[in-house]
Formats: structure tokens, C-alpha cells, sequence
């Protein structure tokens, strides 16, 4: 009786048990790559890569070769401006504005990837602090999802930074910044033809325009992270800018992708070669088109675009 009563027990308890089905880790790498690639945006790779380590693991490995078949499939753009560092305005200064930078995310709509870097701090607030516990720092020229910046004050002076990582790379100050006033800093692409990317805190080149006070002359020097350090071998590196040696004022004019330039009194043009590291200088003679770039005031945005493929890593964690 009681052997009864205890099988009809177990049976009764059995038929609560369900019956096993498929574990999600179960599903093979392969599967869970072609789900993926189905996903309508990049906005929900980001929430699918922050499900999990395997999930995200599939999505950002492999060197990026998920990102780059993820992008063919739906057509994504090389670069995506998911926000902009705004700051101060100026005007009538040798350098381009760059004081105070403060990131302002753009509208979801303008960027698939806007939401999941609005969620993040990217203030430049990691970034090495003055004696007295300021920045200081000045936004010199922004490439590839990485800022330049610029302090008068610190030693070394010039570092290229990651935001969305929270890192930073310090660029080794130039002997042939002593005594020299800064014009400007660009950031370019390294000379690494093997990296994904084209540019990384592993791989960038540096221009910088210099001006030195004692002889009137204006030098173009260059850094490149595969050597380590600074150059200044093009034949235009170093020209003289101001006639009879007579101080003029020097005011940035604006800058396009391969060239920036300034105008320095008497309707005289300075001009950066960025790539090659050469200064030219010549006369305006028409008065009027030299009066406008005088008193030309410049975007005080720099865009911050994320290439393709993404840094997902970056965004998730």
C-alpha cells in the first residue's frame, strides 16, 4: 500500500518536470552570426554585444570582420557623427579655437550610434590636470573618433586621446618648440599601411606650425608614432614671414583637409602642406579677399565621428 501510494508520487512529481529544452549557449557561433546580421541597426548591436561576454565576443572579434559584413549588408557609412565638442569662441588669435572643450551628443536620428555614445561621459576630464588642478588643455584637431590637444603650460604639451576608452597617449615635446609659439597641431593618419584602422593611439602622425619670435620665421615639424619622434626634413619646413623683420600680427584663416593657413600683416598668406610638412608664404594682392580672411571667424564645433567599423568594446563597457 505504502509502495503504491510512494510510486504514484513519483510519477505524479515526474510529470511536473519539463522536458529539457535548448540552452542559448548551445547555439553555435555560426547561428548566432547570422541573427545578428539581421538586426535592422547598429544601435541593437550594441544592446546585443551588452547581453553577454559571448555575445559580444561574436560581434566585436575577429578583428572586426563581423562590423565590416555587418556594414556591407546595410550599407553603413564610413563615418558617423554622433556628436561635437563645442568650444570657446575666438577670434584674431594665432591658433584655431580649441579652449574648454565640452562634448554634445547629436539626436538619435543623425547617427545610429548617437544613443549608445550619449550614454557615456566623454569628458576630457582623465586627461593629466595643471600645477593648481585645471585643464587647460586646447582641442587641436580632431581625426578618426581620436582628439589632439594642446597645453601652453605642460610638459610634453601635445597628447592624442581616446574619449569613448578614457585613454591617452603623450607625444614627446620637440627641441624646436623652445622659444616658438604654436600655430597649430593636425592630426593625421599613421604610417602603419598594416593596421585596420588608419588611425589608433598606435598609429598617427603629427604636423605642427611653430613660430619663432627672435628671427621672424615660421617652422613646419612633424611626429609619427612608428618612429617615436620628430622631423623636419621637408625643403619648405622653415620660411620667414614677416619683411624687413618687423613684427606683424598672425591670425589663423582656416584650415581644409591637406592645408591650413594664416595671414600675417602687408596681405601676406602663411600655408601648411599637413602631409608633407612644408610652409609656404605668399602675397594677396587683391585687399578685399585678404580682409575676409583676416576677419574670418571660425566653427567652434569639432564633429566627433566614429569610423566603421565601431569600437562596440568601447561603447559597451
Amino acid at each position: 500500500m505504502g509502495d503504491g501510494r510512494r510510486r504514484r508520487r513519483r510519477r505524479k512529481n515526474s510529470r511536473r518536470v519539463p522536458a529539457r529544452e535548448g540552452d542559448i549557449d548551445d547555439v553555435p557561433g555560426e547561428v548566432l552570426e547570422l541573427v545578428f546580421l539581421r538586426l535592422p541597426s547598429p544601435a541593437h548591436l550594441i544592446r546585443a554585444a551588452c547581453t553577454c561576454k559571448r555575445w559580444r565576443n561574436v560581434i566585436a572579434g575577429d578583428g572586426g570582420g563581423f562590423l565590416r559584413r555587418f556594414g556591407s549588408l546595410h550599407g553603413a557609412s564610413p563615418d558617423h557623427v554622433v556628436g561635437h565638442y563645442r568650444v570657446n569662441e575666438r577670434h584674431g588669435h594665432p591658433r584655431p579655437p580649441g579652449l574648454n572643450p565640452v562634448f554634445v551628443p547629436s539626436s538619435p536620428s543623425s547617427s545610429p550610434w548617437a544613443d549608445a555614445v550619449a550614454a557615456r561621459n566623454l569628458a576630457l576630464d582623465f586627461l593629466p590636470r595643471g600645477q593648481f588642478g585645471d585643464c587647460g588643455w586646447e582641442l587641436a584637431d580632431i581625426r578618426g573618433g581620436l582628439l589632439l590637444l594642446f597645453h601652453s603650460e605642460l610638459a610634453p604639451g601635445l597628447l592624442i586621446c581616446d574619449p569613448l576608452r578614457r585613454r591617452y597617449r603623450e607625444i614627446p615635446r620637440s627641441a624646436w618648440f623652445h622659444g616658438c609659439h604654436m600655430l597649430g597641431a593636425f592630426l593625421l593618419d599613421g604610417e602603419d599601411e598594416d593596421a585596420a584602422a588608419g588611425i589608433s593611439l598606435a598609429n598617427f602622425r603629427v604636423t605642427c606650425a611653430l613660430f619663432r619670435f627672435g628671427d621672424r620665421n615660421a617652422r613646419a615639424c612633424a611626429f609619427s608614432s612608428a618612429g617615436g619622434g620628430w622631423t623636419s626634413g621637408a625643403a619648405r619646413s622653415s620660411t620667414p614671414v614677416c619683411r624687413d623683420r618687423e613684427f606683424a600680427p598672425i591670425y589663423f584663416a582656416g584650415s581644409t583637409k591637406r592645408a591650413a593657413y594664416w595671414t600675417v600683416g602687408d596681405n601676406v598668406v602663411l600655408a601648411l602642406h599637413k602631409d608633407n610638412a612644408e610652409l609656404f608664404s605668399g602675397v594677396v594682392l587683391g585687399d578685399a579677399q585678404y580682409a575676409l580672411l583676416r576677419d574670418k571667424r571660425h566653427d567652434t564645433e569639432y564633429a566627433y565621428q566614429l569610423p566603421w567599423p565601431p569600437t562596440i568594446e568601447a561603447c559597451v563597457t
